[in-house]
């Protein structure tokens, strides 16, 4: 009789919990709904959503498959338009936005489809120059289309390489035929398991090796006379000129504000800007484009309007952005176009079109649309730090503005009276609170993002944007354009010398802020799903208008959570075996060795190290002669590795894992009592090597979990198949031997 009694309660709380299910369900649907008119700010969203679905796939999509169902989507689509129920045609538009992403990314990846070296090549390479760039030691950097590579077929031959020369004072002109005898490399497989993917970059780049030259070029054939020729020598002559007028650091800094080429610029000045927040100024991106191309706008209206007769009479303002788009064009042309610099020329170009549509020039909808344009033409740019840098910081920065708390704040007091002295600085402080609001939301943007790409954080990036971003919008971008009409009558030397000068301050102004101490914060790497939950909590609160948008503070804080969390792998071992990394009791990785050193110092900005390779190499960690080294893992696991055959077979009656670069014989391998072997075949067909040890197996290598470059890359056209090579009678996989009884 009891037994009812009890349950009423529970009856009484699910029937509660229902309900206030239903409410909270109900009141989402109706602000949903309420926003229809921000619905198209997602669509660039869904559409990015499909983009990494496909970059996610653990193989590649047939394209038939991608496009039938991008079909199939837009019929439901079609038929749901006059659907009674309202979120039908919703699920059924998000659907097809998101396949119309997954279509694009596969059909992008088709579309610019190339060979690739499957092993390396030394010969007589024969191409057209595409591109040529001086670097800070004088050499040069060749981007090269081959037309003939000794023993390698048309088919086998890679559309573009890439070259290094280390010969100076070679002259070459882009558009010419070359000659030259060069060491190519298939484009390098990532450091770890997780790690960037430089092969995957230049895939959609159409390169297919990387290497250098041994000798300088023969010239066989001048450039043809066509534009792409013309505006590449264009370039290279304005680089030149700017460079050599200016001079020094400030020389090569000017020349990559014009023309994007940055290769000459010192490792110190790069490295002071980048601990001052200041690296953004050497991309020509969004600030760049909106100063150069706003400038002249500007300087055009502002000279139209001193005639009354023409600003009474004509559309000045259409005339000054038509004239200011064609300008972006140049400077995107001159600039390289690189892909940052074409997503800040989308955007431009959006802006002064909205302005001959008598439309808002700068809103949410411009920034949506141009993130649109972007991903659908380049679909990889989701993956990429500036596309998320940029987009994120633009973003942020329109959401901050909108609100009507601060444009009552920066807008002028038109009440109050005017005075000769306090209206310039009113100005002036305006403009100063603006550059500080403008810092400070753009750097809480792109905070994620800088960790999460370059373990990065720069907690001095206001101190160095307040000194220097005044510099760059008053004086050197201003100074640039005054140039860049100026060169062709030889009259730009005074202000190529103004353009030098802002540019030595700011950098003396990075140069201070990044000797403040603790000027650079190093972070570990975060998970992959942290950066999502924070990503789409910024875009609920910025994209929505409601309430309702601060439920996006749950996802941020979810993923700053989640940001340290993750096992991190105990051993590491890079992709050609000639490096290893041991985690010891603190957290600190102890490297085998300081080279390779471009793995090393990756390892250890992942892991939030602020240590040199060498030092993390220190003889403490590991005990070597001219037959290997000898590691300590963490339970007092014994790592070899051995350099010779004849030192592995020491080593397999000994060690409990053995990594080596060499490879093991059949026959050793069934005898050596090692119980984790790692050689170079493994290496070969897997790449880079993580292993993370399970709760309570230390001591049992036999037990830890491994993870390679290619478990994470899958079988995708960028990622160099191992059958194309040499065949090889020793066994493939990632020995584990039982423990010696």
């Amino acid at each position: 009789m009891g037994e009812p009694a009890l349950d009423e309660p529970a009856r009484r709380f699910a029937s509660a919990l229902l309900s206030s299910g239903q409410m909270a369900l109900a009141g989402l649907r109706a602000a949903f709904f309420a926003e229809s008119d921000r619905w198209f700010l997602w669509t660039p969203v869904l559409v990015g959503a499909g983009s990494a679905l496909y970059f996610a796939a653990p193989a590649e999509p047939p394209l038939w498959l991608a496009g039938t169902a991008l079909v199939l989507a837009g019929v439901a689509l079609y038929a749901a338009r006059g659907a009674q129920w309202a979120s039908l045609a919703v699920v059924a538009a998000a659907t097809f936005c998101i396949l119309l992403g997954f279509a694009a990314a596969t059909s992008r990846t088709a579309l610019t489809a190339a060979p690739v070296l499957q092993a390396p090549w030394s010969g007589t390479l024969t191409g057209r120059l595409l591109q040529s760039e001086v670097s800070n030691k004088g050499g040069l950097t060749l981007t090269i289309a081959p037309l003939t590579m000794q023993r390698l077929s048309a088919d086998e031959m890679p559309a573009r390489v890439r070259l290094s020369m280390r010969i100076k004072n070679v002259e070459v002109t882009p558009g010419e035929t070359l000659r030259l005898r060069a060491r190519l490399m298939p484009p390098p497989d990532p450091v770890e398991p997780a790690g960037f993917d430089f092969a995957r970059q230049v895939w959609f780049l159409r390169i297919g090796g990387v290497g250098f030259a041994y000798s300088a070029p023969d010239h066989l054939a001048p450039p043809p006379d066509d534009l792409t020729t013309r505006i590449a020598r264009l370039r290279s002559a304005i680089t030149a000129r700017v460079r050599d007028t200016i001079g020094g650091p400030a020389g090569a800094v000017a020349a990559a504000l014009i023309t994007g080429e940055k290769r000459a610029i010192p490792k110190k000045t790069v490295d002071d800007l980048r601990r001052a927040g200041l690296s953004h100024v050497l991309s020509i991106s969004g600030l760049h484009m909106v100063l150069f191309a706003g400038s002249l706008f500007w300087f055009l209206r502002a000279g139209l309007a001193a005639s009354a007769h023409l600003a009474l009479r004509y559309p000045i303002k259409k005339w000054a952005a038509a004239a200011a788009l064609g300008g972006a064009t140049f400077y995107l042309a001159i600039s390289g176009a690189g892909v940052a610099t074409q997503r800040a020329y989308v955007m431009i170009g959006l802006m002064f079109i909205a302005i001959l549509l008598d439309r808002p020039a700068i809103s949410m909808w411009n920034v949506a649309l141009a993130a649109l344009i972007v991903l659908l033409w380049q679909p990889e740019s989701l993956l990429s730090a500036s596309f998320h840098m940029s987009f994120a910081a633009v973003v942020a920065l329109i959401a901050f503005y909108e609100t009507p708390f601060v444009q009552n704040l920066l807008a002028p007091n038109r009440e109050a009276r005017r005075s000769r002295w306090l209206t310039p600085l009113r100005y002036a402080g305006r403009h100063f609170l603006g550059i500080a609001f403008t810092t400070a939301v753009a750097g809480f943007a792109t905070g994620a993002y800088s960790a999460f790409h370059f373990n990065n954080i720069e907690p001095y990036s206001m101190v160095g944007n307040l000194g220097a971003l005044p510099l760059v919008s008053f004086i050197v971008m201003p100074a640039a354009l005054v140039a860049l009409v100026l060169m062709p009558f030889g009259l730009d030397g005074p202000a190529l010398w103004v353009m030098g000068q802002g540019i030595d301050v700011m950098l003396a102004v990075a140069h201070f802020v990044s000797s403040l101490e603790g000027a650079e914060g190093l972070v570990a790497s975060a998970p992959l799903p942290a950066l999502v939950l924070v990503t789409f909590g910024g875009l609920w609160m910025a994209l929505w208008r409601r309430r309702w948008r601060f439920f996006g503070v749950l996802p941020i804080v979810m993923g700053l959570m989640f940001w340290s969390s993750g096992t991190k792998p105990a051993l590491l071992i890079d992709r050609d075996g000639k490096l290893v990394a041991l985690r010891g009791a603190d957290d600190t990785l102890r490297l085998s060795s300081a080279r390779p050193a471009y793995t090393a110092e990756a390892w250890l900005r992942h892991n939030g190290d602020h240590r040199a390779p060498k030092e993390a190499a220190s003889k403490e960690f590991r005990t070597c002669d001219v037959l290997g080294c000898i590691m300590r893992a963490e339970g007092n696991v014994l790592v070899a590795l051995p350099t010779s055959l004849d030192a592995m077979r020491d080593d397999c009656t000994r060690a409990d894992v053995i990594v080596t670069s060499i490879g093991m014989p059949r026959s050793l391998r069934r005898s050596c009592k090692s119980r984790l072997v790692v050689d170079r075949f493994d290496l070969w067909r897997n790449g880079a090597i993580a292993f993370t040890i399970p709760a309570g197996e230390v001591s049992n290598p036999e037990n830890w979990e491994r993870q390679t470059a290619l478990d994470m890359r899958g079988d995708r056209p960028w990622v160099r198949k191992p059958t194309a090579r040499k065949k090889v009678k020793a066994e493939a996989a990632t020995t584990v031997k039982p423990a010696p009884q």
